[in-house]
């Protein structure tokens, strides 16, 4: 293999390795967008802007059990 080959195999790996960096950043950023969506609606639905997350865990951890219920009879 000549030096132009390992060359143009190097840019290959490097543009292969860039582009896994790009799609690892955008699934994170997909996902952080995705938990404060669902954080902001969780603060609307069920007032609790002022909730620490200890106490926002506990109310979920209440009403989880219902609502995996209904989601399982739903859907």
């Amino acid at each position: 293999m000549s030096n132009l080959d390992i060359k143009k195999k190097e840019q290959e790996i490097r543009r292969l390795q860039r582009q896994m960096q790009r799609d690892s950043e955008r699934l994170r950023k997909e996902r952080t967008h995705r938990l404060i969506q669902k954080g902001a609606l969780l603060e609307a639905y069920f007032d609790m802007r002022d909730s620490s997350i200890e106490e926002t865990e506990k109310v979920l951890n209440i009403i989880a059990p219902e609502v995996k219920k209904i989601r399982e009879q739903n859907f």
